[in-house]
């Protein structure tokens, strides 16, 4: 005689295995933008009308733990536009720097676009005109 798995433990399994999986895609999720690669960041941009010439110049930097002023100000205008560098205090990211050569069609001189990468997900970034006393 053939033995029967139980329908009960079926569904369990099923349940469970359900469960599992939701509980994975819930937290290996992000809603940052991927960014493996520089060419990914340069899609992004233009993705967001900011044409980009050459680049991109990169450097190390180190998000501080406890945020002066200068950095809450800056993380004001993440927040503002989908971003936010708390969770990433006291870590290593990299910054990205590209020339911008327009921005949603209108030329653009003297502006780069500088772009935080951590953990492969742009965290933050600007787009700021190179002069003294130039606009971000």
């Amino acid at each position: 005689m053939k033995s029967r798995t139980p329908l009960k433990a079926i569904i369990l399994v099923a349940f469970l295995g359900a469960l599992i999986t939701g509980i994975v895609l819930l937290f290996s999720g992000s809603k940052l933008p991927a960014a493996e690669t520089a060419e990914d960041i340069k899609e992004y941009l233009a993705h967001n009308g900011i044409v980009t010439a050459g680049g991109p110049f990169t450097k190390d930097i180190y998000i501080p733990e406890e945020f002066g002023e200068v950095y809450e100000r800056y993380n004001e205008l993440q927040k503002e536009q989908g971003f936010d560098l708390s969770p990433y205090r006291g870590r290593n990211a990299r910054q990205y720097t590209f020339p911008v050569t327009s921005i949603k069609g209108e030329i653009a001189p003297d502006t780069e676009a500088h772009i935080i990468v951590c953990d492969g997900y742009i965290i933050g970034g600007d787009v700021a005109e190179t002069a003294i006393d130039g606009k971000m």
